[in-house]
């Protein structure tokens, strides 16, 4: 009806500020909905476009027989395979040295499986057998142009390459080394695509074969990797990597994930907010306005229309939130999208609208503005004439607060004490409903704070505790005691160990699982293991997240998979350790040694000595010129290359920026609707208690002394929210945390203990900020007025 309406909007304009706290709710709710949904589907339409136009194999297997490649193509969902050879040897740029990835290609035309993207200059040819294409990121961190010179290692000498164009492959959209190393030092670590020939002309231990399958599309994508993996085992394959679990891939999907987790949980925290705040706005409107309601039906207003006019405030609020919600989150998801494919340099950006993440955002906030206004429109709907329009006179007796129930010396405290702790329980539902507004506050300032303190502790605790060394050389002479001892003697190194790593497939009875073994010294001062002073012998350690994709406990046994060199070994579980970054298996380098040299096939000394097999790993001494330590080690002559561990974790903390800024921008959000939250709770508190309030007055208490009860009230209901909000917050981050563990990241909840003094300081200065207004307005209060009201 016209007059409702008219009413309704007055209403709305009266309680203007109130209703604006719960607008920009919903539209922060709906807003971090449309954009982080918008962006997680866009970043996966940006990648899937890639994969498909540059044919990004579905699965790549490694070391399999010559006739796996003809095999595989008849298991059905099977559209194309190849056959490739890669290997890592030395690389030189002007001086700098790097370990470079050598990838055989075709040079009579692109592959079927695993294309490139030619940005710059041309693709191989036959006419040019010296010609490398060079991955965009190597080439954009060595500022490389067409024509450019790169030195390989071949071995025994320096060979000259020359740079024909720079190439983007899906295989390197992210530039990770492996699984286990997602995160190459810049600078050390480089992509480039030769011609097959130059890579079967490299020394055999440095060469991988490997088979690249693609799939038919619209197929059951596990199906085919089951029966793809099935035949690869039968062609003695060391290693079967579907998609999914590609390094690069992986390491994208955390990104795409991220987004997923925050169009859904974040969005659900702010809708829940803006609901309750709805919910008590109009919970008390109905209760002020039980003698119109009353008379209106007593004048023959049919109560449909009373409901529809309550359900209204909560439709008009969710669907006008939601829509600004939708115009701000649509561009910005697209802004979001389109950022990420820049700074990764991936060729194909979508920026599409989905028009079902507007439709299901404008459900959102029409879902939470008429579910919030549903009780009170309830109870409206129900209230008798009668009763509605006797008003609000309690018909129950008073009685003594459960504190001083439970607590019977708090009945002698001063009466504004007294009246501040029965305040709390006189109202359970208001209160009640402050406590939790201050809960889900926390939930959602704790769930961003932690994501930050999970990433910075673990990182700290990576480079820090468990990875201790300073740098770590690539040689281009055997790595034996002289060589150790030559790069000992740089000045300002405090020791140098040898390190001996293996590309391993560790195997049980019901799985397998591709990483890499590092060897190190029983006393090694590169690395700590935790439970262990020293590295025991007679078995290996391995990552914890291995124990439950094998299956294994200390005391089984497994079976280690050397597929570079066909040999396979026996080896006992010893332990177990739990690492932030990557999933690795550990063991003693002189009992690995002898154990690989009594293998079938032998793998001698002499070839674990190879520089491809070894490194040498090094600490420096405290207080020293760490750049000027690295080039003096640069600068031996049997070095080809140093990684500073420094410049990795620094990489990772500029890798972390983007997610930083994400997660502060939740952090900022979630300040704002804890202060809208709670300014709503305070406004209605204290709209509810008008009446008492200006009683108090009318009897002579002063604007100080109700000041102060309110605030005491207040302050106490904030304190009793915080407990619990830490706690749930505190589960709801594990929860948000242990979404993006995998085998590569064990992201397990980390907070900082002022976290947690932090997060219930700026509670309490919100709720301090929250009631500012209202305590002013007990000023204001026209005692005259409210009396009137009250007697009629």
């Amino acid at each position: 009806m016209k007059y409702l309406r008219i009413k309704r909007h007055r209403d709305l304009k009266r309680r203007k500020w109130q209703y604006a706290a719960v607008m920009v709710t919903i539209v922060l709710g709906v807003f971090l909905y449309v954009s982080s949904y918008d962006a997680y589907r866009n970043l996966n339409g940006s990648y899937e476009k890639t994969y498909e136009r540059l044919a990004f194999a579905d699965m790549l297997v490694t070391e399999a027989d010559p006739s796996f490649v003809d095999d595989v193509v008849d298991v059905e969902g099977v559209s194309v395979a190849g056959n490739r050879q890669q290997a890592e040897i030395p690389a030189r740029i002007d001086g700098g040295v790097l370990l470079g990835r050598l990838v055989g290609m075709l040079e009579d035309g692109q592959p079927d499986v695993n294309k490139v993207d030619v940005i710059e200059g041309e693709y191989l040819s036959a006419d040019e057998p010296d010609g490398v294409l060079v991955e965009t990121h190597m080439a954009e961190h060595f500022a490389l142009e067409v024509g450019d010179k790169i030195e390989v290692f071949e071995g025994a000498e320096w060979t000259d390459l020359t740079v024909v164009g720079l190439a983007v492959s899906p295989e390197y959209i992210w530039p990770a080394a492996s699984r286990q190393n997602l995160f190459p030092n810049p600078g050390t670590f480089g992509v480039m695509f030769v011609g097959e020939k130059m890579v079967e002309d490299l020394p055999a231990e440095a060469v991988i074969h490997q088979t690249m399958v693609l799939y038919e599309e619209d197929v059951e994508v596990d199906e085919v990797d089951s029966a793809v993996t099935v035949a690869a085992d039968r062609a003695n394959a060391s290693n079967s990597q579907p998609q999914e679990e590609h390094p690069s891939h992986q390491a994208l999907s955390l990104d795409v994930k991220g987004f997923e987790q925050m169009a859904y949980m974040f969005p659900i925290l702010f809708l829940l907010s803006a609901g309750m705040a709805t919910y008590m706005i109009l919970t008390r409107l109905v209760y002020t306005e039980r003698s119109q309601i009353g008379t209106l039906m007593a004048n023959g207003l049919e109560r449909r229309e009373i409901l529809q006019h309550y359900l209204m405030y909560g439709v008009e609020l969710g669907v006008v939130g939601a829509v600004i919600g939708i115009i701000f989150g649509v561009p910005a998801g697209w802004g979001m999208a389109g950022l990420y494919t820049t700074e990764l340099g991936i060729p194909d950006t979508s920026q599409s609208l989905y028009p079902m993440t507007p439709v299901i955002g404008l459900l959102f906030g029409l879902v939470a503005g008429v579910l919030s206004a549903w009780i009170p429109a309830r109870a409206a709907f129900n209230v008798s004439p009668a009763e509605a329009m006797r008003g609000d006179i309690p018909l129950d007796r008073g009685r003594l607060s459960l504190v001083e129930r439970v607590l019977p010396f708090l009945r002698h405290m001063p009466v504004r004490w007294r009246m501040t702790i029965r305040g709390i329980s006189r109202n359970r539902r208001r209160s009640l409903s402050t406590v939790i507004g201050v809960v889900l506050a926390l939930i959602l300032i704790l769930s961003s704070w932690g994501m930050i303190d999970t990433i910075t502790i673990l990182m700290d605790k990576q480079f820090n505790e468990i990875s201790l060394e300073d740098a770590s050389a690539i040689m281009t002479i055997p790595v034996n005691d002289s060589a150790v001892r030559t790069v000992g003697d740089v000045g300002g190194v405090a020791t140098a160990e040898r390190v001996i790593a293996l590309g391993v497939t560790v195997k049980s009875a019901t799985d397998s699982y591709a990483t890499q073994i590092q060897a190190f010294e029983s006393d090694t001062e590169m690395h700590s293991f935790e439970g262990w002073t020293t590295l025991p012998e007679g078995g290996v350690i391995l990552g914890e997240a291995i124990r439950s994709i094998l299956d294994v406990e200390k005391g089984d046994g497994i079976e280690v998979n050397l597929p570079s060199h066909d040999t396979e070994i026996k080896a006992e579980v010893l332990g177990f350790v739990d690492e932030p970054l990557g999933t690795f298996v550990y063991a003693e380098s002189e009992w690995w040694t002898d154990v690989l040299g009594s293998a079938d096939p032998p793998i001698t000394e002499a070839e674990l000595l190879s520089p491809s097999t070894s490194v040498v790993m090094t600490r420096f001494d405290a207080d020293v010129d760490r750049q000027h330590v690295i080039e003096s080690i640069e600068n031996l002559d049997d070095v080809a290359a140093v990684s500073d561990s420094r410049v990795i974790y620094e990489f990772l903390q500029q890798y972390m920026g983007l997610f930083y800024l994400l997660v502060g921008l939740m952090l900022l959000f979630g300040g704002v609707m804890a202060f809208a939250l709670i300014f709503n709770m305070m406004a209605v508190n204290l709209a509810e208690r008008s009446g008492e309030i200006a009683t108090m007055r009318a009897n002579g208490m002063s604007r100080s002394s109700i000041a102060s009860l309110i605030v005491g009230e207040n302050m106490l209901l904030t304190a009793l929210g915080i407990p619990p909000g830490l706690l749930i917050g505190y589960w709801s981050s594990a929860a948000f945390m242990a979404a993006f563990s995998s085998d590569m990241f064990a992201f397990d909840l980390h907070m900082k203990p002022t976290t947690f003094v932090y997060s219930s300081l700026a509670i309490f200065a919100v709720t301090i900020i929250a009631l500012a207004p209202g305590v002013r307005a007990v000023g204001r209060i026209d005692i005259g007025k409210i009396v009137r009201e009250r007697s009629q």
